[in-house]
């Protein structure tokens, strides 16, 4: 079952930086996607990695795992399967009150491209940078609400 995978693909992303988890996801996203838009994504994963974390790509043209490259290529994982990525947010400094607090990413921050929306349990909307949290698991996975 894809969502299986990729579910699995998600808990070892976020539990560890191996390299060989991120080319899991890879591979996932190559097959979950057609011909024309797995490039796409994957080139997008690249640059991310690149710019925004100062990571390099391996020969294998997978980028060095970070726990924030690991977290954003959870979340789009997660997003394509439509369901729920729950977090923790942690290592916080200007707002280090939310260290603790727990909600789900809803998606890129329109305004700055380095940081996700995340809504707290609460309510709350918060931009935070993918460093800045964790994935938890909160019981079952849940449908993603609109």
């Amino acid at each position: 079952n894809v969502i299986i995978h990729g579910v699995e693909i998600v808990e070892a992303l976020t539990a560890a930086t191996q390299v060989e988890d991120l080319a899991d996801a890879f591979v996932w996203i190559e097959s979950a996607y057609t011909s024309d838009t797995a490039p796409a994504i994957l080139l997008n994963i690249r640059s991310r990695a690149e710019l925004l974390h100062g990571s390099t790509t391996l020969a294998d043209n997978v980028p060095v795992p970070t726990r924030a490259i690991n977290n954003e290529v959870a979340f789009m994982l997660m997003r394509t399967m439509t369901l729920e990525f729950d977090i923790c947010l942690t290592g916080l400094c200007g707002a280090a009150h939310l260290n603790g607090r727990e909600g789900v990413v809803r998606g890129d921050d329109p305004i700055n491209n380095e940081r996700w929306t995340v809504r707290l349990n609460d309510g709350t909307c918060v931009s935070v940078r993918a460093l800045n949290f964790v994935h938890i698991r909160r019981g079952e996975y849940r449908r993603r609400s609109p």
